[in-house]
């Protein structure tokens, strides 16, 4: 890399962190990063996920954003700027990977505005989900085997494979996406084929260490976790309910101007593929993955438009890096003039397309309409979940059992989650499990809770309008058992109360 090259990526470093912790900064919570967190506090507090709590995702982030949380504290934008920092190092990867393969600051450069301005990135990879942590080692294995030149290259792919690993570590369904990468292993020159897809493997068995750990300790709860609670929650099993997954595609390609920036790039990126004659093998490799990754995103039920934004960064730089060659294809200087400006116009219209939908997932602009079910969309700010934690500090003594319906309200408190409260999606699929399953893992049906709370179990009891989302029960009924059981709120936050019972710890 030379000394300019080095300039341009620390600049695109640069500007990209200065956007994405504005982002993690402003945006509003998303109700699936309470659960997170918590999970990385409880992680903190040496319990082991499956084990000690349920957790129905692959095992990683709780350990890395609790390394993360060790470091720089119990709060909720130290959580988010981890986010933000993963987002923010996937661009400058794929800033570098453009400029590596096309030697272009100009398609380097479109590259990351497009990345910055779509709206499946900066929604939803500067939040604490496995987005941002899947994509970062997806992305980093990608651009290692990328790499590989016609000798040698046995450590970059062993480091590609470990890195792939810990990807699947972090979202389990990308392992569905190991053939393209052997794909591109094996079209290598015979004399290394094998070694490198020998490395490759090592270092993707070695990546997959902290699953294999976790499944010997205990099968069972290992694969509730990972596979049979997705197989449940929905009438439709764990692939399934084709409707859904139809309109799921309508609204990604098509239906509002959101969806232009994803549409537009597929229709560009496909214009040029097919009219290349020789294509550059990363590009190929780049595309292959986003494609595949895209049919994998699909498959889960129900199926979320979040889900594709890891397809994002590889779309894009298979894209941009085809766009040199296609323009260098062109013999007239009128036809190379037109093209540059048919993608000025397009990257404008990209950028405007993603405004709507930045104004409505940053606070700053007062609102928050795809949580069509909650009565103040304010609740969702860092402020305001910060000053729940605040006052039930307030009113808990340090280390105590609270249970409250949504994990978010005591990641950031000193007060503990009360046993089964740790999460809000075992109560999905509690109808299915018997009472002994329910114990195993760590889940609350709806007759646990009422027989919590008519034994006074918990003293205190936080209920929000969070406590509407995935699965929980809804406020009302919670807010009904409660004062059967004799518990009266103490608190109030904007939406949210705090409920108590008995006499002071």
């Amino acid at each position: 890399m030379t000394r300019i090259s080095r300039w341009l990526v620390l600049t695109a470093f640069l500007l990209q962190a200065g956007f994405f912790l504005f982002v993690a900064r402003h945006r509003l919570i998303d109700g699936d990063e309470g659960f997170y967190l918590l999970a990385a506090r409880l992680v903190l507090q040496h319990k082991t996920p499956y084990l000690d709590f349920f957790y129905p995702q692959a095992p990683l982030l709780p350990y890395v954003y609790a390394a993360w949380l060790k470091v720089g504290g119990i709060s909720w934008f130290v959580g988010r700027a981890l986010a933000a920092l993963l987002t923010t190092l996937i661009g400058t990867m794929l800033f570098e990977q453009v400029y590596h393969e096309t030697r272009s600051a100009a398609a380097s450069a479109t590259s990351v505005i497009l990345f910055a301005s779509s709206t499946l990135v900066f929604c939803w990879l500067p939040v604490v989900k496995t987005l941002s942590l899947a994509t970062f080692f997806l992305f980093a294995s990608y651009v290692l085997l990328a790499r590989l030149g016609d000798t040698g290259g046995a450590w970059l792919a062993a480091l590609s494979g470990v890195l792939f690993g810990l990807g699947v570590d972090t979202r389990s369904y990308l392992i569905v996406v190991v053939p393209i990468f052997l794909w591109w292993i094996w079209r290598a020159e015979k004399l290394f084929r094998v070694s490198r897809l020998l490395w490759f493997s090592a270092g993707l068995l070695a990546g997959l260490a902290p699953s294999f750990l976790l499944f010997f300790r205990s099968p069972d709860v290992f694969l509730f976790n990972n596979l049979g609670y997705h197989a449940i929650r929905s009438d439709e099993g764990l692939v399934g309910d084709w409707h859904n997954k139809l309109l799921m595609l309508l609204a990604l390609f098509g239906g509002s101007q959101r969806r232009f920036q994803v549409s537009g790039l597929v229709v560009i990126c496909a214009l040029m593929f097919f009219r290349l004659s020789q294509r550059r093998p990363a590009a190929s490799f780049a595309l292959g993955i986003a494609l595949l990754l895209g049919v994998v995103s699909l498959l889960p039920t129900p199926a979320y438009i979040q889900y594709f934004s890891v397809v994002i960064p590889f779309l894009i730089t298979g894209t941009m890096c085809l766009l040199p060659d296609f323009l260098a294809q062109l013999q007239s200087p009128t036809s190379q003039r037109n093209v540059r400006i048919a993608g000025i116009v397009f990257v404008a219209l990209f950028i405007l397309a993603g405004v709507p939908t930045f104004r409505q997932f940053l606070q700053i602009w007062q609102t928050k309409p795809y949580l069509k079910d909650v009565a103040d969309p304010q609740s969702w700010t860092l402020e305001q979940v910060s000053a729940v934690s605040a006052a039930l500090d307030q009113v808990s003594a340090p280390g105590e059992p609270v249970a409250s319906f949504w994990p978010g309200y005591i990641f950031a408190s000193h007060a503990n989650s009360y046993r089964g409260y740790e999460d809000s999606f075992g109560m999905l699929v509690a109808g299915y499990l018997d009472p002994a399953q329910r114990r195993r893992y760590h889940v609350r049906a709806g007759d646990d809770i009422a027989a919590d709370l008519a034994g006074h179990g918990p003293r205190l009891v936080v209920v929000g309008n969070q406590g509407l989302e995935n699965g929980s029960p809804p406020a009302s009924a919670c807010i009904s058992a409660l004062g059967v059981s004799g518990y009266t709120p103490i608190v109030q936050v904007g939406e949210t109360y705090i409920y108590a019972c008995c006499s002071n710890p």
